[in-house]
């Protein structure tokens, strides 16, 4: 009987929902049939309701195919911006933060071009938007829809929005690490505010700041004054209180009050926010840190594992050190920071390998989050956090390493370092190879228009920021609206291109191992020297084309750092003077680095890959042996040793090696600035230079007035090779690197918005390889710039050259790659023939003047090489005699 009226019930629910079902199709049938847009969208957000759960919002993306017309008044655009508002805030509240975005950047498109009135978009679309912006890191287009927000407060003149924007910018910046802000604009807030639960919010806001400055007395004052503002019902507040008061305990060491004011904590969250809520998770990893900090790592294992359940519903670990499927991981900085803390506690009990694991994981949580940054300054932020899991990595297989002996473990640190090198350069390169492969596509000239449009819009808004205080904030305001419309047109337009092209959504970090670079990138037997800049070590990886890889160490002490600094302030002034009155320290100083960076490993080739400061050293002038020579004539420089071929990683080497290039044909800008044209100093050598680069190479030379900015956006992609010879500048934390055409400068975030198809580009100019560094991704330079821009090679400057000799350089640089199609060789070539040149006075041949100039790109196979040792021996020979037939007695 039992069975029977359990039988029963089934059946009656089955017929129920049956029903439920063909009922909403008739509804939404006749409502479509009635042309009813408005009531047909309202019936399916109404049919959610019913059912709100993540399996359900299928019916949301049913209702996009559905919609068979655009609405032809407010009320049908109304219901249109309300489902988009529906369905994003659905998406936020399941988790899918990247999907969340792109619904709420399509409801405030729609409702601007809809101009849709009498619907508040700050408090249901702005908000939430900037909020899911910060959530995932993506703090500056969080910043820019603040900036909107606070915009559109103002000139609407609702005070209350305005406070609540403040909030939410103030957020951000704690985000950003910039409290001092932070607590500004918490403080223009509470002048706005006169409802207490404002009022307790941004107590307790200014409390979390206040504990990050590490001024503590702050915190608790401000908690009091939050719980005295605050309803004895309002557990959130609560909450919030408890954790900073937790976590102002825990900075104090005092681990029990700590506990206590988590565990109130986590109760309320629970209470407030459900057992699922990564607040909650939150607080776990809080309450983990703790018992670690207690040496409770039992306790701790079982927090960080509680959290992970709770961010993971379907983990339903059977023990504290089983590890979730990674089938369930899902962009969110909560998950990654279980992992992270789960490692560290694998390290203290010993269990290396399992601490590795944990770090692999936060890794792949890493890589979710990258896939819903929209913008290159997020990639690299999350590059630099990367930087500091990457070297734990890499510092546990160096230990396993001594400890085994196993070489494995140097092959898989290396992977680790490979990992961060350049990850947002490669990632855009690998974009633009297979979209390359696709061929021509509407989608991509309209992407590439819009691209476009914003480089040349953060060019207009970084000349405008560059004013400082006379800088014109309306305007400022103006181009930064026009910048994120851009950003969410383009936001919106990839959406279509991923669609027909879902290849170009998923970046696959390409397979690399040591045997693939042995087999693949030595092509000539090179030795391979691939530098980790950590915080603690300078690591380096040695691979040569028959031997298994090898790992040298070296501790960043004081004395380490300061000869690093030293070797290069030989090269900081404009002039080379200071290289020129220190020559006994620059050659002792020169062979003591070149024994601790290369660990007496030597070839004819080197593939160099550099990292953090290191990329600013001039390689090919450190000294190989030990002199007394004051004639910079007469020093062992590397140079004469070996062939140095630099590049961004491996991978990207990989990933570009042997590109054919037909036809090469030079364009070339020589803008000269003759009479100090625009303030900047003239260029006489170019003048020379050009000449004698067009003896060697067709193409078109542009000279002085004709070396526009705007004929090198028309004509640059006409062109396999592009070469500038003109003024240069590496910027700095205030202003970014620049170029200079005839007309007006380019600058560094322009550059990002090209599509370049540019096999070699030659920058005849000063510093342009270097720039401020980002950890992990490299000098934020011009070289790099270009390189984003889809330019393959590069032929670029670490300092401020001399336009004399940089006229010799690439004079004969164009000469020996003409005749042996190989970029690195020819420059390398070029710095030999400048150094056996008897017409060079002794003191020019200072590396001042030919050691600036390096080849980033790909490894050329050698041609020629008897012709490499023939034209030196004859042009060797030719110098000798001509020094002897004009040599006067």
């Amino acid at each position: 009987m039992f069975k029977k009226s359990l039988f029963f019930i089934a059946t009656l629910c089955c017929t129920s929902l049956f029903s439920q079902t063909l009922s909403f199709s008739k509804v939404i049938d006749s409502l479509k049939n009635e042309d009813n847009l408005s009531e047909f969208i309202y019936v399916h957000i109404d049919e959610f309701a019913k059912n709100p759960t993540s399996n359900y919002l299928s019916i949301f993306e049913q209702l996009s195919t559905k919609l068979w017309r655009a609405p032809s008044n407010e009320k049908e655009a109304t219901s249109q911006l309300y489902f988009y508002i529906n369905y994003a805030y659905y998406l936020k509240e399941f988790g899918f933060i990247n999907q969340s975005i792109i619904y709420y950047e399509k409801a405030y498109n729609f409702y601007k071009k809809q101009h849709i009135k009498n619907y508040d978009i700050i408090e249901f679309c702005l908000k939430p938007l900037a909020n899911n912006y910060t959530r995932i890191g993506d703090v500056d287009s969080a910043e820019d829809v603040i900036k909107v927000t606070i915009e559109k407060a103002i000139s609407e003149n609702k005070t209350s929005q305005i406070s609540a924007t403040y909030l939410n910018l103030a957020a951000l910046l704690k985000t950003k690490g910039a409290y001092s802000s932070a607590i500004n604009y918490l403080n223009l807030a509470l002048d706005l505010s006169n409802k207490s639960v404002d009022k307790a919010r941004l107590y307790s806001d200014l409390a979390i700041n206040y504990l990050m400055l590490n001024e503590f007395n702050k915190v608790e004052e401000y908690v009091g004054l939050s719980d005295k503002f605050n309803n004895p019902t309002d557990l959130t507040i609560q909450c919030k209180n408890a954790t900073n008061l937790g976590s102002l305990y825990l900075n104090k060491n005092e681990y029990e009050n700590a506990l206590f004011q988590f565990q109130k904590a986590l109760k309320n969250a629970q209470l407030v926010f459900g057992k699922h809520d990564r607040e909650v998770a939150k607080i776990y990893n809080q309450l983990a840190q703790v018992f670690y900090l207690k040496k409770d790592v039992v306790e701790a294992q079982k927090m960080y594992q509680k959290a992970l359940t709770v961010l993971l519903p379907n983990f339903q670990p059977n023990t504290i050190e089983e590890n979730p499927k990674t089938a369930f991981f899902y962009p969110e900085n909560t998950l990654k920071d279980s992992f992270d803390g789960r490692a560290a506690v694998f390290i203290d009990t010993g269990n290396y390998k399992e601490a590795l694991n944990n770090y692999d994981l936060a890794f792949l949580v890493e890589n979710e989050l990258r896939a819903v940054y929209l913008n290159q300054n997020a990639k690299l932020l999350q590059q630099q956090e990367n930087r500091n899991r990457s070297e734990k990595c890499i510092e546990l297989c160096y230990f396993l390493f001594e400890n085994t002996n196993d070489v494995e473990w140097i092959e898989q640190a290396f992977l680790y370092a490979e990992k961060t090198k350049s990850a947002v350069l490669l990632e855009t390169k690998e974009l633009l190879s297979k979209r390359n492969k696709i061929g021509n596509d509407s989608l991509f000239i309209k992407h590439d228009a819009l691209l476009f449009k914003k480089g040349q819009l953060n060019k207009k808004i970084t000349i405008e920021q560059l004013k400082d205080t006379n800088a014109n904030i309306t305007l400022l305001a103006k181009l930064t609206n026009e910048r994120n419309q851009v950003s969410t047109d383009l936001q919106l337009l990839n959406q279509q291109i991923f669609k027909k092209y879902p290849q170009l959504k998923t970046f696959k970090s390409s397979d690399i191992s040591v045997k693939i670079i042995q087999n693949n990138v030595l092509l000539n037997n090179e030795l391979l020297l691939e530098y980790f800049d950590g915080n603690y070590n300078l690591y380096i990886f040695s691979i040569e084309k028959d031997k298994p890889i090898a790992i040298h160490k070296i501790e960043k002490n004081v004395s380490f750092n300061q000869e690093i600094n030293a070797f290069l302030n030989f090269f900081s002034d404009g002039r080379g003077v200071t290289l020129q009155n220190n020559m006994k320290e620059y050659t002792t100083l020169g062979y003591k680095l070149y024994q601790k960076l290369f660990n007496n490993l030597t070839n004819k080739n080197i593939i160099l890959i550099p990292d953090g400061v290191i990329s600013f050293i001039p390689f090919d002038a450190l000294i190989t042996k030990k002199t007394t020579s004051t004639n910079f004539e007469n020093l062992p420089y590397l140079v004469q040793q070996s062939a140095i071929n630099y590049a961004y990683s491996s991978t990207i080497l990989l990933q570009e090696k042997n590109n054919k290039t037909e036809n090469e044909k030079i364009l070339g800008f020589f803008p000269v600035f003759e009479n100090n044209h625009r303030g900047l100093s003239q260029l006489t050598y170019t003048l020379i230079e050009s000449a004698n680069i067009k003896k060697t190479f067709k193409g078109n030379f542009l000279i002085e007035s004709n070396a526009t900015k705007r004929v090198f956006e028309k004509m640059a992609n006409q062109y396999s090779i592009i070469h500038l010879s003109t003024h240069a500048t590496s910027g700095d934390y205030f202003e970014p690197p620049a170029i200079e055409f005839y007309d007006e400068t380019l600058y560094l975030p322009e550059i990002y918005g090209y599509n370049l198809n540019t096999d070699l580009l030659v920058l005849s100019a000063c510093e342009t390889g270097i720039g401020t560094l980002r950890k992990g991704e490299g000098a934020m330079s011009l070289a790099r710039g270009f390189s984003y821009a889809g330019v393959r090679n590069l032929i670029v400057s670490l300092w401020k050259v001399n336009d004399k000799s940089t006229e010799k350089l690439m004079t004969n640089f164009y000469k020996f790659y003409k005749n042996n199609n190989n970029k690195n060789e020819a420059l390398h070539l070029s710095k030999l023939n400048y150094l056996n040149d008897f017409s060079i006075s002794s003191n020019k041949k200072s590396p001042y003047y030919w050691a600036s100039f390096i080849y980033i790109g790909e490894v050329n196979v050698s041609e020629n090489l008897f012709y490499k040792y023939w034209w030196l021996l004859v042009m060797s020979f030719m110098l000798i005699v001509a020094y002897f037939v004009f040599k006067k007695p």
